[in-house]
């Protein structure tokens, strides 16, 4: 028989915390009370319920403040956090993603709704334990096949700025978290290659330009077998490709470039553009979004790219020092 799971249902209407309270029970699951944000940080810490279902608008500490709190104290930073509202969601999206909120719901909440949110959310640990597991066999692959090679902590920013920009255009939990392990190993295929060839300070002749573009076919070949990694192979193997149609290795072009792949693109992109790298210096946040404005349509979907332009990220990317990545997120 599976583990009972416990939700954490934080509301300042007793009405509202009896209401979910009841329609969780009558799910399957464990239910805890609070009645605002200050207290929900203390039963989490206490408790370690499997999620939290926060109310935005509340007395005392509000909703954002909470999962702000939460996301930052290691002891409940993976705690799922569903969050509430009644108001228009478009806006308090928004504020949610910038609060590390994993999802929101619109109130009334309709039972089904609940239910699928709620399920879809439980569901990440699972993901995660597997994807954790994989990153790290993934990671010891590399070390072995390359121990000189260091990019981990531009990987970890990519991932984590994937896994942001796939929050801000309103995908869901578990998909955040599929877009964070494929920007975390998209370039794993690098491992194939001469450590030469990657840290050539000149331009690539042909022939080494096609050596290079083979890291997204052997990075997918790579991650193929690895439980749950299938999932994270189209995105390794096609993050590439362009919106035109003319990118590698397969010219997919517009909406037949897989989702993750489009998002660990544009992730991908601004990152190697604000890092020195061995042939040039790097460049600014205003150059690097002139210069992603300008492929929009052409090399990056232009959707993906005006929602990350137009948010706070590029700026909160910026000021992330090695070391301090979670401030991405």
């Amino acid at each position: 028989m599976p583990e009972r799971r416990t939700i954490l249902v934080t509301d300042d209407s007793s009405a509202n915390r009896d209401l979910l309270s009841g329609q969780l029970s009558n799910l399957g699951f464990w239910t805890e009370a609070a009645n605002n944000g200050e207290e929900a940080i203390r039963v989490a810490r206490k408790l370690k319920p499997d999620l939290i279902l926060m109310d935005i608008e509340m007395p005392v500490m509000n909703g954002h403040d909470a999962c702000k709190r939460l996301k930052s104290d290691p002891a409940t930073a993976e705690i799922p956090v569903l969050m509430m509202t009644g108001f228009d969601p478009r806006p308090e999206r928004a504020k949610m993603v910038e609060a590390g909120g994993d999802d929101l719901i619109v109130k009334p909440i309709a039972l089904r709704d609940l239910q699928v949110r709620v399920r879809a959310l439980l569901r990440l640990k699972e993901l995660r334990k597997d994807l954790v597991s994989t990153q790290a066999s993934l990671r010891e692959l590399v070390k072995r096949e390359n121990p000189t090679e260091s990019k981990a902590p531009f990987d970890d920013r990519v991932a984590l700025t994937a896994q942001a920009l796939a929050r801000l255009i309103g995908l869901d939990a578990e998909d955040q978290e599929v877009a964070f392990h494929a920007g975390l190993l998209h370039d794993i295929g690098q491992i194939g290659l001469p450590e030469e060839l990657l840290n050539k300070q000149g331009s690539l002749t042909p022939e080494e330009f096609a050596q290079i573009k083979q890291h997204t076919v052997l990075g997918a070949e790579i991650a193929g077998p690895f439980r749950p990694a299938t999932v994270l192979a189209p995105a390794i193997r096609h993050h590439h490709e362009r919106w035109d149609g003319a990118g590698y290795p397969d010219k997919l072009q517009g909406p037949a470039i897989p989702m993750m792949a489009r998002i660990v693109a544009v992730a991908d992109a601004f990152h190697a553009m604000i890092t020195d790298r061995p042939y040039r210096p790097k460049k600014s946040v205003a150059e690097t979004l002139e210069i992603l404005a300008a492929g929009s349509g052409k090399q990056w979907d232009p959707r993906l790219v005006a929602a990350f332009a137009t948010s706070s990220l590029p700026q909160r990317i910026a000021g992330v020092v090695e070391g301090d990545q979670a401030k991405i997120a």
